[in-house]
């Protein structure tokens, strides 16, 4: 699920020794994380994927059965021209991207096995509130997406090799949790040649500097806004932690009413590909400012050199002999 602590996990596993997408392709979002290690063409494939669907990130669709194969699909773009500009090196490749929780059932078709996944969660009031933060979404439709996303990519993990792993696990123990990971990639055929050969150190360091990027925010600890489909969807993530292979997808009981509402009102909201405009604009006149204020502190900083104070009086000079020259000339 977005805003679940994935790009930390993805940039930790590029510096163990994985291919990460390629740097010109992706996604530049500074002012939500330094590094998001997302790659441009396979988001907006998949995001192509959604709207076919009838959907959106912000607004998933609620899938019906054999929708790998349905007619919205079938005349999709070949996956593999935006497979190929990500991932132009051979060799073990991380990908990551929030999307695949809903898609992941089109890429098994796609990508040739074996598939190997670390599937990070973080909890979900945290999720939402960083989704509040980020995007305005309002907590309760955070809480919405949070748990389609994550009973989605569950069932979509289904006979998969998979290591799970909570965010917050990873916050208290960086090393720890690296180390769990490099253990079952160990123990996976597919990357037997590299055992004895991740940089554990590398990984660490870079999920640290990842986390020190980061804005320090308050614990959210009162979950009582919770529903019970959400709360037994907690406990079922938290009682998955570690290895499997494959995992399993039994998931208890199904998604809750509440959520499939929200949802469904964001899919039927007219306005919806309007606030896709709107958040762009948002990020955009954040940019703007951003450079704004990078001149106007280069520009200080200038003003504030000895070489400037020195080159005054030829500045000076200079501007008067320019206003004399006009004014002759005029003549």
């Amino acid at each position: 699920m977005h805003r679940s602590g994935t790009s930390a996990v993805t940039g930790a596993l590029g510096a163990m020794g994985f291919n990460v997408a390629r740097s010109s392709d992706r996604m530049d979002w500074p002012e939500s994380n330094p590094e998001h290690w997302e790659s441009q063409s396979l988001a907006l494939y998949n995001e192509d994927l959604l709207d076919r669907l009838r959907g959106g990130w912000n607004a998933p669709p609620d899938l019906p059965d054999e929708w790998v194969h349905g007619a919205e699909l079938r005349n999709a773009p070949d996956p593999a021209d935006a497979l190929e500009s990500a991932y132009p090196d051979p060799g073990p490749t991380v990908w990551k991207d929030p999307r695949l929780c809903l898609l992941l059932p089109f890429w098994r078709t796609v990508m040739p096995a074996p598939i190997a996944v670390v599937f990070v969660w973080r909890s979900p009031l945290a999720v939402a509130h960083s989704l509040h933060r980020r995007d305005r979404l309002t907590v309760p439709e955070g809480l919405a997406l949070w748990e389609r996303y994550n009973r989605s990519a569950v069932e979509g993990l289904d006979g998969l090799d998979t290591f799970v792993v909570s965010f917050e696990s990873v916050v208290r123990g960086p090393s720890e949790s690296m180390q769990e990971i490099a253990s079952w990639l160990d123990s996976l055929e597919q990357f037997g040649g590299s055992v004895g050969g991740w940089d554990l150190a590398g990984a660490t360091a870079a999920i640290i500097a990842e986390l020190d990027h980061q804005p320090a925010q308050h614990a959210v600890v009162d979950d009582s806004v919770l529903l019970i489909e959400q709360r037994e969807l907690v406990d079922h993530l938290s009682s998955l932690h570690g290895i499997h292979r494959p995992l399993h997808a039994h998931l208890p009981g199904s998604e809750s009413p509440w959520t499939t509402s929200v949802l469904q009102l964001r899919l039927s909201n007219p306005n919806r590909e309007f606030d896709a405009v709107k958040e762009e604009l948002r990020i955009a006149r954040d940019e703007v400012r951003r450079t704004r204020d990078d001149a106007y502190r280069a520009l200080s900083n200038i003003q504030a050199s000895t070489s400037w104070r020195l080159t005054r009086p030829l500045r000076t000079a200079t501007a008067k002999f320019e206003e004399l020259r006009d004014r002759f000339s005029s003549r």
